[in-house]
């Protein structure tokens, strides 16, 4: 009896994590929630964001995507963004969503994440929100 219940609980805390989606396979964030870096330029660089599905990539709440201080973005789980830079450093990263209704409104449970990094004119780089049972989300490069 006591195998079966370790097998079962192993078997639960095996979805606990996120599930990730390529940009390619996600949904688009509607326009209603874009805010900001959207105006594609020559030169540009392009920052892709998208966020995982499941139970701890925070999908009662839309997760704010900063950058340079800003909320460029409220995005929700399965949902991908794409932000046009100009070429430098830029501070990203993101919070929970002040526009949300209820508690969502109040941030519980995401902090404001933050780094930097350098962004080159023409160059693509992805990045992923996800989070699992012991962590916030987080906003981290990725392949996918």
């Amino acid at each position: 009896m006591r195998i079966l219940i370790a097998a079962v609980a192993m078997a639960g805390l095996a979805g606990c994590g996120t599930t990730p989606i390529p940009s390619s396979q996600a949904d688009r964030v509607p326009a209603a929630r874009l805010k900001a870096f959207q105006d594609p330029k020559a030169g540009s660089a392009v920052m892709v964001v998208t966020r995982d599905k499941g139970v701890f990539a925070g999908g009662g709440c839309y997760t704010a995507i900063l950058i340079d201080g800003k909320v460029a973005a409220r995005l929700g789980t399965g949902e991908t963004v794409t932000f046009y830079l100009t070429e430098g450093r830029h501070i990203y990263g993101l919070s929970g969503d002040a526009e949300g209704g209820g508690l969502c409104a109040a941030q519980i449970g995401q902090a404001v994440r933050e780094s930097a990094g350098e962004f080159k004119a023409g160059e693509t780089q992805k990045f992923r929100v996800s989070g699992d049972s012991s962590a916030w989300l987080e906003l981290r490069p990725t392949s996918l």
